[in-house]
């Protein structure tokens, strides 16, 4: 049976803060248990502090806050070693002593209570019950992006116009890079023109006379040794330029859609208006 005097410290540490209160319920009960490391008994000081803090907020009477505290020191180094199951058992099997007897209510709170206290430090308090305090324990804050609010439902677009428009979009990014890769085409051909240029009149200015025949053939070799290369550049601008007016039907089309979409909506509205009136 839990003392007056017990009772008297208890009330005491739960006006206290949380490190104070600890420091005083180390003096209400004998830690003989892990007597001699300080940390260890702080540890288990610390258990029994979390669970009388939740019976007195509970509004347990005194006495039984004073009991709950005796039955918690005594509980935690019995769990050494044990699985799940059996700390849920010898839980229950704890608090079904107290006298006098606790509610339904109040039993099946402290067992939950007590429960997932330890089940959330098992690893801690197994390794604290078997002497193991060097261990590491590794955390890590990890930050949750919520999705955004979602707008009101009248500020919204409906699906089957985002889709085109969305659509329209990807032509139009398909237009600008088609447009990008002609003018390119034809920057090449230009630069490749002039360079040969370039070379055959250097050609010409090494010779001191050049008659005409000899100025044709010269002019023939370019234009013949130029024709491929010009030929390959130029079929190459010709496909860029009809995949250009596909993309842009394509943009015609799909906003003469959104047009019409709109224009019989919109003719659709007198239609039942008559509707009603009749």
């Amino acid at each position: 049976m839990a003392t007056d005097s017990t009772q008297s410290m208890l009330k005491e540490l739960s006006t206290l803060e949380r490190d104070e209160g600890i420091l005083r319920l180390s003096s209400c009960f004998q830690w003989r248990e892990f007597e001699g490391d300080d940390q260890r008994q702080y540890l288990h000081q610390e258990f029994v502090y979390e669970t009388v803090m939740y019976s007195v907020k509970r509004g347990l009477p005194w006495s039984a806050v004073a009991q709950i505290a005796n039955m918690t020191k005594e509980l935690l180094p019995e769990l050494k070693g044990l699985e799940k199951s059996e700390v849920i058992s010898l839980i229950q099997a704890q608090l079904s002593q107290c006298k006098p007897r606790l509610s339904p209510t109040h039993h099946a709170a402290l067992g939950d209570f007590i429960l997932k206290d330890y089940i959330r430090h098992q690893r801690l308090y197994q390794a604290f019950l078997k002497g193991e305090m060097n261990l590491k324990s590794m955390h890590s804050q990890l930050e949750i992006h919520v999705p955004p609010h979602p707008l009101p439902l009248c500020e919204g677009t409906d699906v089957v116009v985002w889709e085109k428009q969305q659509a329209l979009k990807e032509l139009k990014a398909a237009e600008a890079e088609k447009q990008a890769e002609i003018h390119r085409l034809k920057e090449q051909a230009d630069a490749q023109l002039m360079a040969k240029l370039q070379d055959t009149l250097c050609d010409l200015s090494l010779e001191n006379r050049l008659d005409e025949q000899a100025v044709k053939i010269m002019v023939r070799t370019f234009l013949q040794s130029h024709r491929d290369t010009v030929k390959d550049i130029l079929m190459k601008e010709i496909r860029a330029v009809q995949e250009l007016l596909e993309l842009r039907l394509s943009q015609k089309s799909l906003t003469g859609a959104g047009h019409s979409s709109r224009v019989s909506s919109f003719s659709e509205k007198p239609s039942a208006t008559k509707a009603k009136k009749k």
